[in-house]
């Protein structure tokens, strides 16, 4: 048998639609690294009669592709950026939740993530000052604080779920307190944002049809109540922000402020949320790298970048092709769906060395964790190194060891490189 037909045998196994094996297993970086050798581009087979969607999988073309909005487009119109096609769960969810509300049919309820420049651009500019590195490290005290109230007088060696204990309620606190939201929603914003983000996991739909939803629409009503006490009380918070932009002489309408407060609420709590509990997964998997960090807190600030790296808290966006280009070879013609996979990007070992070792020392470390530049470049990329980092600058001066109790509950998603429970003990 050729190598040829050897590789085409092996890339018949892969099967990026199956949620299950993402929750059994985890990433599957062996088909990302078979990818990456064979076929960088490659076309992946959808159920029935689905064209499939293109795979891209090496860093060089992930950062080119990422960095073409004229070619391949985010537009919600297009398909958004989320979502595989037929045979995709999360795709089928969409789907339905378009049709049941007609997000999908109005550009009004485009989240920023979901346009193109130059829309994009006069929108992003809205909130891109409250989220500069200089801005995010006045937060430095407050997230601090709260890193160490979810730590502080907690026994050695006592069963802790560092998801719901620490990496969930940390960020989601962070961000609703930015936005402007009372603490008494923060738990309900929290189980919002599962239920609406990550309804292909069993344990986030709730007892009701349709869960993502009814998580949509009270999400939306809180954001309502928050509107007019912003009328009526004006802040300092993005609510308020928001409710003073303009943009092309307008102020903007009440969907698009709600998806703003969405896209927001959501991205500066999932991001943080995956990073933070695959941080605490890798440092307590190789203890060496944690005694590094005891021997060596300066390089904490590396370790959050190697984090980031290994983790890909997000592991793919969409785009769509807007007119046909050739690619690595393979020609993507227009309308086709494209997915570039940050996870196997930052595993590709034409840019790191070891690219499967975790290194809380590797410098330099050019990951594409926040989308690789662009004009999609994660606006909350400061907010996230800063919350991870001051976690683990908190354990460290409390802890000598970090140690895994159990495995990782996986979220069960293709999208999210979620953990939904890690039972750890810290001495």
């Amino acid at each position: 048998m050729t190598t040829s037909l050897r590789s085409a045998g092996r890339l018949a196994e892969i099967n990026l639609l199956d949620l299950d094996r993402w929750a059994r297993h985890g990433a599957p970086f062996h088909w990302f690294a078979l990818l990456r050798d064979v076929a960088p581009v490659w076309r992946h087979p959808s159920p029935g009669d689905g064209s499939g969607f293109w795979v891209v999988s090496s860093y060089e073309q992930v950062v080119a592709l990422g960095k073409c909005p004229h070619a391949l487009s985010s537009d919600v119109a297009r398909g958004g950026v989320a979502g595989l096609g037929p045979g995709d769960e999360l795709q089928t969810m969409q789907d339905q939740l378009g049709a049941a509300t007609g997000f999908r049919d109005s550009p009004e309820t485009a989240m920023l993530l979901s346009m193109d420049p130059p829309e994009h651009t006069g929108y992003r500019k809205i909130v891109n000052k409250g989220f500069t590195p200089r801005m995010i490290s006045l937060l430095e005290d407050k997230v601090r604080g709260l890193a160490n109230r979810y730590l502080d007088g907690r026994p050695a060696g006592e069963p802790f779920d560092l998801v719901t204990e620490l990496s969930m309620p940390l960020p989601i606190t962070v961000i609703a307190e930015m936005l402007g939201i009372p603490s008494a929603r923060h738990a309900d914003l929290a189980r919002w944002s599962n239920e609406a983000v990550a309804g292909t996991d069993p344990e986030y739909r709730n007892d009701k049809a349709f869960s993502e939803l009814q998580a949509l629409v009270e999400l939306l009503q809180a954001f309502d109540t928050l509107k007019q006490d912003r009328v009526d009380s004006p802040g300092d918070d993005i609510a308020s922000v928001l409710l003073g932009a303009v943009v092309d002489g307008e102020t903007l309408t009440p969907a698009r402020f709600k998806m703003f407060l969405l896209l927001l609420l959501i991205a500066g709590n999932e991001t943080t949320r995956n990073g933070i509990s695959h941080a605490v997964l890798n440092l307590a998997t190789f203890p060496e790298q944690w005694e590094r960090l005891r021997q060596d807190p300066a390089l904490v600030p590396s370790a959050v970048e190697e984090v980031l790296r290994v983790a890909s808290p997000v592991l793919y966006f969409r785009r769509n092709v807007v007119a046909d280009v050739d690619v690595a070879g393979q020609t993507l013609a227009a309308g086709d769906l494209v997915s570039l996979w940050y996870a196997s990007a930052n595993r590709d070992a034409a840019v790191f060395d070891e690219a499967d070792r975790f290194d809380v020392g590797r410098t330099p470390n050019p990951h594409v964790a926040f989308g690789g530049g662009g004009p999609h470049f994660c606006l909350g990329a400061s907010l996230a190194r800063l919350e991870i980092r001051l976690v683990l600058e908190a354990l460290l001066d409390r802890f000598e060891t970090l140690e895994l109790l159990g495995p990782p509950d996986r979220l069960r998603s293709n999208f999210l490189h979620g953990i939904k429970h890690l039972p750890v003990a810290f001495r």
